[in-house]
C-alpha cells in the first residue's frame, strides 16, 4: 500500500474562530468553505475544519492517546515570537529537543494541540 498524506482533519465548536486563528493568526489560505467545514491549504497539505460540538481537552495531551498536527518552520524561536505576539498559549516555557526535532506545543482557541517544530537541515 502506498500512502501519503491527503488531509489534516480538526474538529471545533466555531467556525468563525478558528478561520480567524487559522487564516488570520497562523497564515493558512483558505480555500473552500461550506456551512459546516473550512478548507485550509498549507506549503504541502490540506487543512480541513469541521464543525463539531465541544472544546478539547488539552491537560496531558503527551500522556493521553490522540494526535497533534506539528507544523514544520525553518526559525523556531522566530514563529514562537509571532505567535506569542498574536496571544497563542504556548504549553512550554522553552523548546524541547525530541526525536522528531526542536519542538514547542501550543493550542489552537478550542484547546487542540498543535506543535510547532523547527526543520534541521
Amino acid at each position: 500500500m502506498d500512502l501519503s498524506m491527503h488531509s489534516v482533519l480538526v474538529f471545533v465548536p466555531d467556525l468563525d474562530r478558528a478561520r480567524r486563528f487559522y487564516a488570520e493568526t497562523l497564515g493558512l489560505i483558505l480555500s473552500r468553505e461550506g456551512e459546516a467545514f473550512l478548507l485550509f491549504q498549507g506549503v504541502d497539505f490540506q487543512l480541513a475544519v469541521f464543525l463539531g460540538k465541544t472544546e478539547s481537552s488539552s491537560s496531558e495531551y503527551s500522556q493521553d492517546a490522540g494526535s497533534s498536527i506539528a507544523f514544520a518552520v525553518p526559525d523556531l524561536d522566530k514563529a514562537v515570537a509571532e505567535l506569542k505576539a498574536k496571544d497563542v498559549r504556548f504549553l512550554h516555557a522553552a523548546p524541547n529537543d525530541g526525536p522528531i526535532g526542536r519542538y514547542m506545543a501550543f493550542l489552537n482557541p478550542f484547546g487542540t494541540v498543535h506543535e510547532l517544530v523547527e526543520v534541521q537541515g
